[in-house]
């Protein structure tokens, strides 16, 4: 009986999933045992095993945002995204994640070639419409870099905050009832 309602929800979840995708009802109970992995971590108090070495402002990182909902910015198919470290607190990171797709956006910014992230001379687009606080927990190591991230040089993060001023410039906003 102790974990009845648990139990109950997990039969709810495999019966609304049955007639879905089976490659998609996969990836999706994945990601909820993923996610379930970094609540234990969480409750547990266990230390950020993957971090990538003195995580800071202007990193390019690897998360793992999960499986969203519609249009939301979302892991499926890839397991996670770059994205680069706007501010750090104890235990969570604001991150702006990149795209290597144009999406013709009002908040997408194109950041050009990032030299040691893009294959020859691909550009990356920050994705300021999917700037979010999340976990350090869901902070991975780079793979290939040894300091399991990337930095941005000077000129790219100028371009970061540029982009960042003008998406949440209020000048052309009307805010009136």
């Amino acid at each position: 009986m102790k974990h009845k309602k648990t139990k109950l929800a997990l039969l709810r979840i495999q019966e609304k999933l049955k007639n879905t995708d089976q490659e998609l009802a996969e990836e999706y109970v994945s990601w909820l045992e993923r996610k379930t992995d970094f609540f234990l971590e969480s409750i547990e108090k266990q230390g950020y095993q993957t971090q990538p070495d003195d995580l800071s402002v202007g990193d390019i990182v690897w998360v793992e945002f999960g499986i969203n909902v519609g249009t939301e910015l979302s892991d499926y198919k890839t397991k996670g995204h770059y994205a680069v470290v706007i501010a750090l607190d104890l235990g969570n990171v604001i991150v702006i994640p990149l795209s290597s797709r144009d999406s013709h956006s009002a908040l997408t910014f194109d950041l050009g070639v990032i030299e040691g992230l893009n294959k020859f001379d691909q550009h990356s687009y920050l994705k300021i419409d999917a700037i979010r606080s999340v976990s350090k927990r869901r902070i991975g190591r780079m793979q290939g870099k040894v300091s399991g991230k990337l930095s941005l040089n000077e000129n790219l993060f100028m371009k970061v905050k540029k982009a960042l001023a003008l998406a949440f410039s209020l000048e052309d906003i009307n805010l009136s009832k």
